[in-house]
């Protein structure tokens, strides 16, 4: 009884190998779990920060019809692809032709309805500018409403 219960305790060979492989593999689990915490981080802030420079680049196109008068916005003869006129923005009474005095012409990129431009993270976005002609409601001013040109939507991917 006293050799069966002295081999018992003694003999052990093999325990560090099974706890060695163990902790391996609890470390390799560790590791890649960090490895995919990274990976979707780096999408993450990548697809955030493109997102953000189209965004800065829509905004600069909005302030250059903020800059104009209501009846310099418009937009010269829809140049805009299948993209542009697929788009749930689009509709077939898009503010054409020129009703600007002949003294103050709006810059170009105004009156173009779709454009690539090139933001500062040196990619190229495309700026599609929806224009409709709307007429207010409501003021109370005494004066009749007129129809005014309004840029509706303003997308850049």
């Amino acid at each position: 009884m006293a050799r069966a219960m002295r081999r018992l305790r003694g003999d052990e060979t093999g325990i560090g190998l099974v706890e060695l492989v163990f902790a391996m593999s609890l470390l390799a689990l560790a590791i890649a779990a960090q490895l995919s915490v990274f990976a979707s981080s780096y999408t993450s802030l990548h697809r955030a920060s493109i997102k953000g420079t189209a965004v800065t680049v829509a905004d600069k196109q909005m302030e250059v019809y903020r800059s104009v008068t209501y009846t310099c916005i418009y937009l010269t003869a829809a140049t805009g692809d299948s993209t542009y006129t697929g788009d749930t923005a689009y509709s077939g009474s898009q503010v054409t032709g020129s009703s600007c005095s002949p003294n103050t012409a709006p810059p170009t990129s105004s009156t173009t309805s779709t454009q690539t431009v090139v933001g500062p993270d040196h990619r190229s976005y495309r700026i599609d500018s929806y224009i409709t002609s709307t007429t207010p409601t409501g003021g109370g001013g005494g004066t009749a409403p007129t129809s005014r040109a309004a840029v509706v939507s303003e997308t850049a991917s």
